[in-house]
């Protein structure tokens, strides 16, 4: 399979798929997020390289954790036919990186107990003690530092 495209979208494009995936049979309601007025919030989309269909997605902004600056993401979804294949990692290295780019040290989200492998394999650790998301289950608090950039080289005869 070719990559993906991940482009930053508006929540209107990845809004079905968020809610196909996480919250099916749930009120549409359930699928939107209070975060998503935040003035910085960005929404990635993995386009199909051949159709263009939205095939995997997540929504990142700012968000302190236990009073440290970070940014949460949630609605981090693939499309069932497309699982398996790299997309989520694409979408959360995609992610990773724009956190990084607008000065984020350190990313977190609530993730099912069920998805705790992927989110470790992608450097992620567990913070604190399970918990229950009614009703979608057992979920536990994820984090990932990123490291700043080192400083540039030092002009020469500086």
């Amino acid at each position: 399979m070719d990559e993906p495209r991940i482009e930053l979208v508006d929540r209107d494009v990845i809004f079905d798929l968020r809610r196909s995936v996480l919250r099916p049979g749930l009120p549409a309601q359930a699928s939107r997020y209070p975060e998503e007025d935040h003035p910085e919030v960005f929404h990635l989309a993995a386009r199909d390289p051949h159709s263009g269909a939205v095939i995997g997605c997540a929504t990142f902004f700012p968000q302190d954790l236990d009073g440290h600056p970070g940014w949460r993401f949630r609605g981090m979804a693939t499309a069932a036919e497309q699982r398996g294949r790299g997309i989520g990692s694409a979408v959360l290295a995609r992610g990773i990186a724009e956190v990084a780019d607008r000065g984020g040290r350190l990313v977190w989200c609530y993730g099912r107990t069920g998805a705790g492998g992927f989110y470790q394999r992608h450097g992620f650790s567990k913070y604190g003690e399970e918990f229950d998301v009614p009703p979608l289950g057992p979920h536990f608090v994820f984090v990932r530092h990123i490291p700043s950039a080192p400083a540039p080289p030092a002009a020469p005869g500086s």
